[in-house]
């Protein structure tokens, strides 16, 4: 029997994302300040989980998957390199599947 060792790859934010994630925030937190920790953890648990099983989001474009951001409109867009797991942005549902990411 062969035993693998699980070795986590760590994941990162890109500029772009971080700046999505404020202002879906800040955008969240004008009707709830509540509704919007609970985005921000949710955002970092699926972040996690992407983490000990990268390919559990559905395949998307360019080498991207995304997952669905817990009980939000939102999907995590992201892209596994051999180093790390680029988080590279979320997208709200209602925008439609445009995302892009040129980098």
């Amino acid at each position: 029997m062969v035993l693998y060792k699980l070795v986590k790859k760590p994941y990162v934010l890109t500029e772009e994302c971080e700046e999505m994630l404020d202002e879906a925030l800040m955008y969240i937190s004008e009707d709830s300040p509540v509704q919007a920790r609970i985005m921000r953890q949710q955002f970092t648990e699926t972040c996690e989980m992407i983490q000990r099983m990268p390919r559990i989001g559905a395949a998307y474009e360019k080498g991207m998957r995304r997952m669905k951001l817990g009980k939000f409109r939102y999907y995590i867009y992201y892209r596994e390199t051999k180093a790390v797991i680029e988080i590279l942005g979320i997208w709200h549902t209602s925008k439609g599947t445009g995302f892009n990411y040129e980098k």
